[in-house]
């Protein structure tokens, strides 16, 4: 499937530990693409860091910059001036963490979760019409395709149960 793309013609099998590789490093070429071309026509005022940051937040809840950095992959540094920004713009606000009173934690706010709301919104209606010329077949499929996702999305990881609020 590298470099090419599954068809109906060539249905996934999924019994082969290949084939799910596959299918994974596909998955991952394709859902990068689709982010790239989303961020591309979204007409947003909002960087896609700050975006990304902000995701992030509403996914894992209040929590330090060092466990934001690891989750966003980012470096400490660069998370707490992502934080920064969320804060001046009030998208965020920094708490004392409740179980280590010298310790910060990072929470996203009404404000922030409005302005995540209205990039998604933004970015749904710039990729619409992309969606609009697909046969209702193909968004049946696409359907089915989120859902698998979000299946996957919230397995028990290798290790046990996700630890990342996924």
């Amino acid at each position: 499937m590298s470099g090419t793309r599954v068809s109906t013609s060539d249905p996934f099998r999924g019994n082969d530990p290949a084939d799910r590789r596959e299918l994974a490093v596909e998955l991952l070429v394709t859902s990068a693409r689709f982010t790239r071309l989303a961020a591309r026509e979204t007409p947003t005022g909002m960087p896609r860091a700050l975006w990304r940051a902000l995701a992030q937040l509403e996914d894992l809840g209040p929590t330090r910059v060092s466990d934001l950095a690891a989750a966003d992959r980012v470096s400490q540094p660069t998370a707490t001036t992502l934080v920064q920004k969320l804060v001046e713009h009030g998208w965020a606000l920094r708490c004392t963490d409740s179980q280590d009173r010298r310790a910060v934690q990072v929470t996203i706010t009404d404000a922030g979760r409005a302005a995540l709301a209205q990039a998604r919104d933004a970015a749904a209606e710039a990729l619409q019409p992309r969606l609009d010329r697909l046969d209702p077949e193909s968004l049946r499929a696409l359907a089915a395709g989120v859902e698998a996702l979000h299946q996957v999305l919230e397995a028990d990881g290798p290790d046990g149960p996700a630890r990342d609020g996924a």
